[in-house]
């Protein structure tokens, strides 16, 4: 998968990619006002009103722990090899996998992390109307009408870090609490959250997404994996982006010389890792689709949001969801 980086409002009025979050762009979606169709209405004023500044961040909330969860793992994948180099995944093969939809739309990733919450790019979110995103788990082909396992959820609340930054997508992260919660079983998963404060330099990090394969690309039908390296944050700052734009909230990976990347529609899915010496090849969420340069570019790694620097503000925003243990 590669990334065509584009902000949505420049993207009909400039050929040259520029850096930006993620997201998918399809015409349909952020159309301009049609006969008859208001301002209040319409996608495209709804992302240009969170360009400028309006916000989906809910208020804080008193949280009530479920009164039972049942026993369950995180991190395990429906299959126990990989497809590896930018290549289609297996049907459900990363059971934690979430498609955001606006207005019935694919525009967004996001992973299931408990029964109730799903963890995605605070810009996937930032100014949209709530009650227009829906989440879509055990999908494969989006535009496919026959897949039964695929289970759609309404968004009772939206909780964006209230650290994001929408100039430089620092804190670039956000909560979705399903209005149905999901029956984690066999089929079912979460992602396991990352061990605390490890960086995973030279881990190799595993993205997913519905992302474009190539610049300026068609986003993809089918769930597509790519494998790249994680690099350190220090090594990050000596690409491209110079010294000051890669915050310590923030992941690089990807090669020097380009070749692979996460893309347009990526926004907001999951870079895993395999936790070290689990003999179940147990997935770690380590990073979030956040920004980049161009698509695939040598010297312009891909941009995540750190998930770690973020433990204890989705655990607190998250107590009253049914966790899985990565044991």
């Amino acid at each position: 998968m590669q990334l065509s980086i584009l902000f949505v409002v420049v993207l009909f009025f400039f050929s040259g990619p520029t850096a930006g979050g993620r997201i998918a762009v399809e015409k349909q979606a952020i159309d301009f006002p049609a006969q008859g169709q208001t301002e209040k209405n319409n996608p495209f004023i709804e992302w240009l009103a969170g360009l400028i500044g309006t916000t989906t961040t809910a208020p804080p909330e008193n949280l009530t722990p479920p009164e039972s969860c049942p026993t369950c793992q995180c991190g395990r994948t429906n299959r126990l090899t990989r497809i590896v180099g930018g290549q289609e995944t297996q049907v459900n093969q990363y059971p934690w996998m979430a498609m955001l939809q606006y207005s019935g739309t694919f525009y967004c990733g996001g992973s299931l992390i408990s029964d109730r919450h799903v963890l995605t790019a605070a810009h996937c979110v930032h100014g949209f109307n709530r009650n227009k995103i829906s989440v879509v788990l055990m999908e494969h082909d989006r535009v496919s009408t026959t897949e039964s396992m695929t289970m759609v959820s309404k968004v009772s609340r939206v909780i964006e870090h209230n650290g994001y930054n929408s100039n430089n997508y620092n804190s670039d992260i956000a909560i979705l609490r399903l209005a149905t919660p999901m029956s984690i079983d066999e089929k079912l998963r979460p992602v396991c959250l990352p061990t605390p404060k490890k960086p995973f330099t030279g881990y190799d990090g595993i993205v997913t997404g519905w992302g474009a394969t190539s610049e300026n690309g068609a986003i993809s039908t089918n769930l597509q994996e790519v494998t790249v390296p994680i690099m350190s944050n220090s090594d990050c700052r000596k690409t491209g982006y110079g010294p000051t734009r890669i915050t310590d909230n923030m992941l690089c990976a990807g090669y020097d010389e380009g070749k692979k990347d996460s893309c347009q529609g990526d926004s907001g899915g999951p870079l895993h890792v395999i936790k070290q010496n689990s003999t179940d090849n147990v997935h770690q969420i380590a990073g979030i689709v956040s920004w980049g340069e161009g698509c695939a570019k040598p010297n312009y790694p891909g941009v995540y949001t750190r998930v770690n620097r973020f433990g204890t503000w989705i655990r607190s925003n998250t107590a009253d969801g049914c966790y899985c243990s990565e044991e």
